[in-house]
């Protein structure tokens, strides 16, 4: 699954219609989301702020307050990644200012992680015991045991996507196809080192 982080940000001459209008887009992000099912506990948009805004003037040597500005981040998390460019799309139409980061996750991350743990015990019992085969002896009782790191990697590989939403270049106004986009490929890794005590062959 992906999570998108967004940000809507608007200035304006007073807060209040800085805030207005973050709202109004954040609103219709809302209205659109639904349209592809996305429910609400998949969106976390719990954070609103606003600040004075300055710019500074190179006629008057000095920084100059110009309006308010209001900001708003949002977490939308898509568990159907065949809709992610449509939902993107959407965002942008409902002019979110930016797309600050793209995050590709697993909703069984604990179940892969575990699996990984699994085999990386299975490989050490497997290489441990044809090592004392080599030496003509056997495994004995475990000594010691150091679960070294559990970790991701990200490996970036190609997602088709066809899909039948068009966007309008507001420059050319020719229609746009959706671009292609790099997918992440999750891998989850478990190192471990253990120590047998060894024992002689019957």
């Amino acid at each position: 699954m992906a999570i998108l982080h967004l940000s809507v940000e608007h200035t304006d001459k007073k807060s209040a219609e800085a805030k207005a209008e973050v709202d109004k887009r954040f609103n219709a992000l809302l209205k659109g989301l639904k349209k592809f099912d996305i429910k609400e506990n998949d969106i976390v948009a719990s954070r609103i702020a606003t600040s004075p805004r300055y710019e500074y003037s190179q006629q008057q040597r000095k920084q100059l307050h110009v309006g308010y500005s209001a900001n708003r981040t949002i977490e939308v998390t898509v568990n159907d990644l065949s809709i992610l460019s449509d939902v993107m799309d959407l965002a942008l139409s409902a002019e979110v200012n930016q797309i600050q980061n793209l995050e590709m996750t697993s909703s069984k991350e604990k179940e892969l992680q575990q699996q990984a743990v699994e085999r990386a015990i299975e490989n050490a019992k497997t290489n441990g015991a044809a090592l004392a085969n080599s030496f003509g002896a056997a495994l004995g009782k475990v000594y010691s045991i150091n679960a070294q790191n559990h970790e991701q990697i990200r490996h970036y590989g190609k997602m088709e996507y066809s899909g039948r939403m068009q966007m309008i270049s507001s420059e050319t106004g020719n229609i746009v196809s959706p671009g292609t986009y790099l997918q992440d490929d999750l891998t989850f890794k478990a190192t471990i080192n253990v120590v047998f005590d060894l024992k002689g062959k019957n």
